[in-house]
């Protein structure tokens, strides 16, 4: 089962899931439900790799919205400098290596895309070099607090690697599993030091034993963050194409985990719960319908981001709101499989 990190949001991240930008189209993954193993792969594959090659040395402007975080810097992954203005001391970072794919990495579409490009600490990024992903063991060789590159300690491979702090091992889990889906083509092109422990010349399962290990560990352990889910749409506003393992974070274990040679139904196990929520003026009350048997806890903001109540509520429970005003405000609930956001109005 995959779990929803419970970050509470702030107003900026609130309004932009609700409104500014688009959500999954409808039937954007069709062709991929009923499939499963190496065919699902290359369903997704079809669905993602015609999208909108952007320029790579105007990232940092795309990256003002992909990759800002609401306290107002860049959100950098590498290291915890809050950076209001880009600088020679950030780059623009693959996450999985340019080198890897092509000895000529600026001819290819993969290069631009900002699904595996991030603004980061230039320290930190030359650090990690094109290292495979692992889990660094005794002194690394290069820390600054939130990155590591030393020896592996993780099963499967001995040498050195780079580790990501923990906050953000799944968001490389994905990245990495968006790469060699949206380019799978490029699979005989796949080299490096990075991929002798990472990947193999294939299409599928393409990821070693070792890296599918480590990568599903991290996927499960570290689940899909609402930054994620705004950094998605945000380039899909740009790009025209989603990263699935986001929008669809069971697809990992279809492809790589427990549900090997199932067929995808489509949908995500911890994305089905029944939910909606409606105001009855009778009574000044909210009506949550959440799930059969599951206790969620809510928080009601106003649009103005002000934090105007919290609390537990069972299924389908009333909630009071008597003390609020007239008006338009933003319910955010949690269950421990899912986080739900849903306007309702007050009048």
């Amino acid at each position: 089962m995959i779990y929803y990190k419970r970050i509470f949001l702030s107003i900026a991240f609130l309004i932009f899931i609700l409104n500014l930008f688009a959500q999954i189209p409808a039937g954007y993954y069709d062709v991929a439900v009923g499939k499963k193993d190496a065919a699902l792969k290359t369903a997704l594959h079809t669905i993602i790799k015609n999208h909108t090659q952007l320029e790579y040395y105007t990232s940092a402007t795309y990256f003002r919205t992909t990759d800002w975080n609401p306290g107002g810097y860049f959100w950098d992954m590498y290291s915890n400098n809050k950076r209001t203005s880009w600088t020679s001391a950030m780059n623009r970072e693959h996450n999985l290596p340019k080198s890897w794919w092509s000895t000529s990495p600026e001819t290819t579409v993969a290069y631009s895309d900002l699904h595996n490009l991030y603004p980061s600490d230039a320290t930190a990024n030359s650090a990690k070099s094109n290292y495979p992903l692992g889990e660094v063991s005794g002194t690394p060789v290069f820390t600054n607090g939130v990155v590591k590159v030393g020896t592996n300690n993780f099963p499967g491979y001995n040498g050195t690697v780079f580790e990501p702090d923990d906050e953000f091992k799944g968001d490389f889990a994905r990245d990495y599993m968006y790469v060699v889906t949206c380019y799978e083509n490029y699979a005989s092109n796949w080299r490096s030091t990075g991929t002798l422990s990472m990947l193999y010349n294939n299409t599928y399962p393409v990821f070693k034993s070792y890296a599918v290990n480590l990568l599903l560990k991290w996927h499960r352990t570290d689940p899909v963050s609402e930054k994620e889910l705004i950094r998605n749409n945000a380039v899909f506003a740009y790009q025209n194409n989603r990263n699935p393992f986001v929008d669809f974070p069971i697809l990992a274990e279809y492809l790589w985990g427990d549900l090997k040679g199932s067929d995808w139904t489509g949908s995500d196990p911890g994305l089905e719960l029944p939910f909606y929520v409606t105001y009855t003026p009778q009574n000044s009350s909210l009506f949550v319908n959440v799930s059969q048997s599951k206790q969620a806890s809510y928080s009601i903001y106003s649009i103005g981001g002000v934090l105007l109540q919290s609390g537990i509520t069972n299924e389908s429970q009333l909630v009071n709101v008597n003390t609020l005003d007239k008006g338009m405000y933003l319910i955010v609930v949690y269950t421990d499989t899912t986080r739900q956001v849903s306007k309702f109005l007050i009048w």
